[in-house]
């Protein structure tokens, strides 16, 4: 690639003024396009190291940079020793050949091969359907996923079931509540008021199931016995309504990990008995509290084991859950969470510092919630989920598309409105629909050409250097060979919404070329020139395949037609 090239010419220069200097220059676009196409401040960041002044040592470097492949027009600096470098346009042309000889593998690259993440993601409460806010953590840490496939990493998808304690019981009494109402046949008070109910139409649905799937007898079992039952029933009713609602955004998920499974399996209390032998717990209240006591744990006391008879906390068996995925052999813990988890975070750290694991390891995206509009208007909560928007409803309404590439259309710190008018418009003013409007339309001129005997080989052809010449083609070459540098910041900063805004470029930069055509026909896809024609095909077609990766990143198709 032409950075890769261009570092290494600086290097070389670098070490005629200090054969002992090592570093890796940093290359960047100027901000102002006069300036050049790369530019880099290594004059400056090495002038003390060298004892040069900034500006004495840029100067030789310019004079000692051997460019035997004549990839450079022009060397230029700046102000107190930048460097800037002109490309000549044949190498941006010519190193297009990238793009259709990896063709769906381009922009990947194995920078973290060997290395392995399990991402924790989604992990909504199973006590009740899968909301929106829930709902932008699935696209979010399925595309993270994607993203760190792409630079190497062996991904594990994981999906953490919260299944035990209050939450569950106070669900199982809730589905009692709405039998004995439907059949009078079993009294229970709930003060619903009081919070002490699970509200939403979808809880007298998972009455009504349990009730034909397990008949009137539960009702006749002691309370606790039947809350205890009915809870279990519910969760697994739930359980499955979430996988398919993931299933429909496009995710799969490698495992689910079970919180019952972890505490029935003994995991916690291993974990718990080993804490106190450390004299990392502290006993207040009737209940056992984690005392940590150096600098990094200060502060993070939290209760591990209830008063209520030492039933460990969902704190407890978090950090039991995570010291479990360094024993599986991840180099990266990476979860994916709401922001009103911000506190758990340093605590989950913490927990495993104390039990020897290295917390560093633990990196958590936190997300804010989402608003979901009508134009202008708030959308109502549902009359099914009582209290909040339900996924499902939002998905079935604008479809998978638009469901991933709004939640992930910002930054996960930011708060999302997300406008269901919008995303169902069939128009420009729809990002979603105009990235992928623009692949659709490439691919109809590639139709329309070879309709008219222009029929497109893939190949590249030494004679584009020369064609591929207008201006608009030399910044649109720089922008889709950028690709492989912008997946990977996205997979390093955990931010997939910036191969959104990549995406979203580049198909207005396409857009406004291709309108160029309307008033000069030299931008003319389609002409009587065979040679010309197929060059502009082939540009086109680079373009198009960039698009199509940065789509599958996101989980998001690429329509041939639209």
């Amino acid at each position: 690639m032409i950075k890769e090239q261009l570092q290494h010419m600086i290097v070389d220069a670098v070490k005629t003024v200090d054969a002992s200097a090592s570093f890796t220059p940093h290359l960047e676009k100027p901000a102002i396009v006069a300036h050049g196409d790369l530019a880099t401040n290594v004059a400056l960041t090495l002038s003390k190291q060298l004892g040069k002044k900034p500006r004495e040592l840029a100067e030789r470097i310019q004079k000692n940079i051997k460019d035997d492949i004549g990839l450079i027009e022009e060397i230029t600096i700046a102000g107190p020793g930048f460097l800037n470098f002109k490309i000549k346009s044949s190498f941006w042309v010519k190193s297009l050949q990238n793009i259709t000889q990896l063709n769906d593998s381009f922009g990947t690259s194995k920078k973290y091969a060997g290395q392995k993440a399990v991402v924790e993601f989604v992990s909504a409460n199973p006590t009740g359907p899968l909301h929106i806010g829930n709902a932008r953590g699935g696209p979010l840490g399925d595309a993270i996923c994607s993203l760190l496939t792409a630079t190497g990493y062996d991904v594990t998808r994981e999906f953490y079931v919260n299944d035990i304690g209050g939450q569950i019981d106070q669900l199982g009494r809730t589905m009692l509540y709405w039998m004995g109402e439907k059949t009078g046949k079993v009294k229970v008070e709930i003060d619903f008021a009081g919070g002490k109910g699970y509200q939403g139409e979808y809880v007298k649905e998972l009455a009504d199931r349990a009730l034909a799937d397990m008949g009137e007898g539960v009702m006749s079992l002691p309370e606790a016995e039947a809350v205890t039952k009915l809870g279990l029933k519910g969760i697994e009713y739930l359980q499955l309504e979430i996988k398919r609602d993931c299933q429909d955004m496009g995710i799969k998920f490698d495992s689910w990990i079970h919180e019952k499974d972890i505490l029935g399996d003994g995991v916690t209390k291993k974990y718990l008995d080993e804490l106190k032998a450390k004299n990392m717990v502290t006993e207040k209240d009737g209940a056992t509290w984690f005392a940590p006591h150096d600098d990094y744990l200060a502060d993070r006391e939290c209760v591990l084991e209830r008063s209520d008879g030492g039933r460990p906390t969902y704190f407890a068996n978090d950090i039991a859950y995570h010291v479990e995925k360094y024993k599986r052999g991840y180099n990266l813990l990476l979860n994916i969470w709401g922001s009103n988890h911000h506190g758990h975070v340093p605590r989950v750290q913490a927990g495993v510092k104390a039990l020897g694991c290295d917390p560093t390891k633990i990196e958590t995206v936190l997300y804010q919630y989402v608003r979901v509009k009508r134009g202008n208007d708030a959308v109502k909560m549902s009359k099914r989920g009582g209290n909040f928007v339900l996924a499902r409803e939002v998905l079935d309404e604008v479809g998978r598309d638009a469901f991933r590439f709004f939640l992930l259309s910002r930054s996960p710190e930011a708060h999302l409105d997300f406008d269901l008018e919008l995303a169902k418009q069939k128009s420009a003013e729809n990002p979603v629909y105009y990235v992928q409007y623009a692949h659709a339309r490439i691919s109809s001129i590639l139709a329309k050409a070879a309709a008219e005997g222009h029929v497109f080989d893939g190949k590249f052809n030494a004679a584009y250097e020369n064609l591929l010449n207008l201006p608009e083609e030399i910044q649109l070459a720089q922008k889709i060979l950028s690709f492989p540098e912008m997946i990977e910041g996205a997979a390093l900063g955990r931010e997939p919404h910036k191969v959104i805004y990549y995406l979203i470029e580049l198909a207005q930069a396409f857009q406004q070329y291709y309108d160029r055509a309307r008033g000069d026909e030299r931008y003319r896809v389609i002409s009587a020139d065979k040679t010309m024609t197929q060059a502009k095909l082939y540009f086109i077609a680079c373009i198009r395949q960039v698009i199509k990766n940065g789509l599958a990143v996101l989980g998001i198709s690429a329509p041939e037609k639209m």
